[in-house]
């Protein structure tokens, strides 16, 4: 196809007014360098030979035309869409738009992976490589997610604790090794009523809760003392008068 067809058309008027005219010097001239090579391939270009060869190694290099939307990057492999509407006319596809080139680049990764499928499974060694490669993987994947199900738990405990609402008797039981007087019915049904909110807020303790309301009858009680007291004290003067 290269003796046939060596050369891309490539359009001026794209150039000036496309996004690419935003991206910076350097940006531009790796572009056009993943072009050519990516053309010279016929579409079949993968990530890292383009990092590799044009960026030194440089992961990095290629983020700004992949953010710009200037090349795409799928299955490991790069795609750049007005090539391969190119490479599609050229096959008598017939494919004018960005959507049927990629349907062409499919296609050619399709067949290409079936050809490495067809001679791994011909080569009883190459067979045996893809598998311990692939139990290889496998186990990373476990360590991996061992690794987030322990931070995830981990996250909850100490940060996210969960709610278990109580049961009357459970009241009962934590007021009578209070020896408060809260009435544990009483406190149950008021916060049954309110779906176990203090407040806005979705209750996080209610042992808390029931110290609040022992607290609130010490207070009212000392209120009611208080009151009683100053009442005697005035009966007691208007008496002696």
């Amino acid at each position: 196809m290269a003796k046939e067809l060596p050369y891309f058309k490539f359009e001026p008027n794209q150039w000036e007014n496309g996004n690419v005219q935003m991206c910076s010097r350097q940006d531009k001239g790796l572009f056009i360098d993943i072009c050519s090579m990516y053309w010279s391939r016929l579409g079949d270009l993968p990530l890292k030979l383009a990092i590799q060869k044009l960026c030194a190694g440089n992961a990095t290099a290629l983020n700004s035309l992949c953010d710009d939307r200037i090349i795409a990057v799928e299955n490991g492999f790069i795609r750049i869409d007005f090539l391969e509407e190119q490479l599609s006319e050229f096959d008598n596809t017939s494919k004018q738009n960005s959507k049927n080139a990629k349907e062409g680049w499919d296609k050619r990764r399709a067949i290409k992976t079936l050809s490495e499928s067809n001679a791994t499974a011909s080569n009883p060694q190459c067979e045996n490589d893809a598998i311990r490669e692939e139990k290889r993987r496998e186990e990373e994947n476990k360590n991996i997610n061992m690794v987030e199900c322990k931070d995830v738990i981990v996250f909850k405990e100490i940060n996210k604790p969960i709610f278990l609402k109580p049961d009357v008797l459970e009241i009962k039981q934590y007021c009578f090794s209070r020896g408060n007087n809260v009435d544990a019915e009483m406190f149950f049904d008021f916060y049954q009523s309110k779906g176990w909110l203090v407040g806005k807020s979705k209750m996080k303790d209610w042992r808390a809760s029931v110290r609040t309301w022992e607290r609130s009858n010490i207070n009212n009680k000392k209120s009611k003392e208080e009151s009683f007291d100053q009442l005697l004290e005035l009966t007691n003067s208007i008496r002696n008068q």
